[in-house]
Parts: structure tokens; sequence; C-alpha cells
């Protein structure tokens, strides 16, 4: 039986010999085809028809160093049932060809070519091509645990949820530090439940709180990803998970929370979600836009919510743009906030327990001080580091 199978995952057909040949080596493995039979009958799988349960999405980008490990941590799952699809965006190194190598060697892998678009649009064509009841995001730079797979299928098998949503470790220069959590208590969440615990928390609470609005370390059913995955602008670099999570949290019936970590995020310098840009002020605009014309039911107090949302991602930003040193970035950060729609939203922005540093900031964005709120958090920086050496 596969891991973790318990009483309300039935094996219909509980033996099927195929001979793969891998590496020269021809063996034989178990492939069944699970008919998950909850109590309430909420899974339905038809019999005798063989589907994956989940599809692991990476898209890749010049990312050489790091690729391998991610692939070879996908094969080596405890849990076997998965089609792997490597994204290889355009890149301008070897991943294309490491990627091919890959496929040759095992079947489970599809790989696709295509010109550079960004990470939305390697994900949208990923999607396209699953045939996984579940989607797995993971970023070709990080890596999954040998058991994370296993982890989901368990919880899917006693819960049939829309999403299950892991936590993560961090990975830097090769140390693996302590789990991060998300804010919500583990369990199986309903409709009823997500409303009170889960959605106060999908954009930001008065305490600049929120969930993991990352697509990675989650698994999604199939219809209710793609849904939401192929609207998302492919031009947005900034906000791009959250305008596809909120939606799917929001739709969904079901929410599984799990405290356990089993995927690894690479912090590296030359990453994209480190990168600054000073349009990245408009793509968080565009973001917003795309919230509020969602076609979804949504909480009481989403309007605040998305009103924080861009409050603190100028926030972010700004200091962002002060840790760099970006002198020359300020006139063109004060246009973008100040002739958008952020600057309504930062007005009306409530907040109640933040840091001082935050509540300093964020009263002179406001104020419409932006340079000086700039130099307020320079200044910040400075004493941090200051302070630093001091102990030294």
């Amino acid at each position: 039986m596969h891991p973790g199978q318990n009483s309300k995952c039935i094996k219909i057909i509980s033996l099927v010999q195929i001979a793969r040949k891998t590496s020269g080596i021809c063996f034989c493995y178990e492939a069944s085809i699970v008919f998950a039979s909850k109590v309430n009958g909420d899974i339905k799988r038809q019999i005798g028809v063989f589907t994956m349960l989940f599809s692991v999405i990476v898209p890749i980008y010049n990312i050489e160093k790091y690729i391998r490990r991610c692939i070879d941590s996908v094969l080596l799952q405890s849990f076997t049932d998965f089609e792997l699809i490597l994204v290889d965006d355009g890149s301008p190194d070897r991943c294309g060809a490491i990627c091919d190598e890959y496929a040759k060697k095992d079947e489970r892998i599809k790989v696709i070519h295509k010109e550079n678009g960004g990470l939305v649009s390697a994900r949208q064509a990923g999607i396209k091509v699953a045939s996984g009841d579940y989607i797995f995001h993971l970023d070709g730079d990080d890596a999954v645990l040998p058991d994370a797979l296993e982890s989901a299928y368990k919880i899917i098998c006693d819960t049939d949820a829309d999403i299950v949503s892991f936590s993560y470790k961090c990975s830097i220069n090769g140390k693996i530090g302590d789990s991060v959590e998300d804010l919500v208590d583990e369990g199986l969440y309903h409709k009823k439940e997500i409303e009170q615990h889960i959605s106060p928390k999908l954009l930001s609470d008065k305490n600049m709180n929120h969930i993991f609005y990352f697509l990675w370390g989650k698994a999604i059913k199939r219809e209710l990803a793609t849904k939401h995955q192929l609207v998302v602008n492919p031009a947005i670099s900034l906000g791009e998970d959250l305008s596809c999570i909120v939606p799917c949290f929001l739709e969904a019936e079901t929410v599984y929370m799990s405290k356990k970590a089993i995927y690894l995020y690479t912090i590296r310098n030359d990453s994209i979600s480190t990168d600054f840009k000073t349009h990245q002020i408009s793509q968080i605009a565009d973001v917003i836009t795309g919230l509020r014309s969602l076609n979804i039911e949504k909480p009481k107090d989403f309007d605040q919510q998305i009103s924080r949302y861009s409050c603190f991602m100028c926030f972010a930003i700004l200091a962002a743009a002060a840790e760099g040193n970006h002198f020359n970035a300020i006139k063109k950060l004060k246009e973008l906030i100040l002739g958008s729609l952020h600057r309504e939203e930062i007005k009306k922005a409530h907040f109640e327990k933040i840091t001082t540093k935050s509540r300093i900031a964020i009263y002179l964005m406001k104020k419409q001080r932006i340079r000086l709120a700039f130099y307020f958090l320079y200044l910040c920086k400075e004493l941090k580091h200051m302070r630093k050496g001091d102990k030294k």
C-alpha cells in the first residue's frame, strides 16, 4: 500500500506490475489506482482510471546551481504517485539540458521549453499540462523534504481538503534553520471556520500579520488552482502568489493548516524576491485592482485588508530601497506612490499593534512625506548597523 494509506483510502487495484527502465536498470514497481473514499463520500475517483495524485510544477530560470538539488528532492520522495513538470522558462544556462537529462531517466518527468515570460507564465504553462488531482508548486532553487508528498497524502486521505498548507524552513548558505510556522492553529477548517480564523489574516490584520500567501509549500486541488492561476497577469513579478492564493482560500470549502515543515526555502541575494525595482509599486497596484475585482464573496473587512496590504507593501519597498542605499530612486518612488491608488489606500489603512519604526514611517507616508519616510528608514538601518558594530 502507499505510504500513509489508512482505512479511509481503499486500494481498488492492488498490484499492477509495470516494467520501467531507469538509468539502464529494469525494475518493477507497484502502481496502484486509489479510490479515496471518505465517510461523507466527498472524494470520488472513477474506478479503473489512473490519475496522478500530485502534479509538482517547477518554474526554472537561470538556477543551474540549484536545479539538481530541487529535482532530486522530488524524485527521492517516499510517496511516488506524482508527475514532475519542469518548465524551462528560456533559461540562458544549462538548466534546460539538465531537465532533459532527468526526463530521459524517469518517465514521471515532463519538460516544457518556452521563451522567457516570467514566473507567472512558467507556472501557467505547467498547470495547463498537469493531470494530477492536486497541484504542488516548487520553486526551482528550493527543495522539499523526503516525506513532503506523503505528509500531504495522509492529510488528503483524512480530510479531502481543497488546500493543504505546510510550514517551511529557510536554507541559507547550506544551513537549514528552524521551522517557520503560520499564524493559524493546525487543523481542518471548514467554510465558517475559514471565515472566522483564516480570512481575517488573508492580506493583513490590524497588527500587520498575515497567513503564508506563497503558492509553494501547498497542495491545492487542480480545478481550484487552475481556475485562479490562469487569470493572473504574467507581467506581475511581485505579489503574483497572492493574486492566486487569496481567491483560492476565499473559494475553498475546506483548508488544512499544518505546522509540519516540509519545504526548504532558499534565501539567496540574487533571487527575484530580493531584487529591488521601483516598478514593483505599480505591480502591487495591479494586484490590488485584481483583488478588488474578484467575483467571489469576500470577508467584511476585505477593503480594509487591501488598504493595509497596500500600505505595508509600499512601506516594505521603501525599506528595501533604504536598505540598499537607493537614493536615486526616491523621486520615482514618490511619484509612483502618490500618483497611484496607493495614495488613498495608505490614508485608509488602520493598524494597532505595530513596531514604533513601522508606525512612524507609515505616519509619514499618510502625510505624503515619502522622501522623509525613506530617510527615516535609512537612518534606522544605519543605527542598527552601528549597534551591531558596537557589540563586536
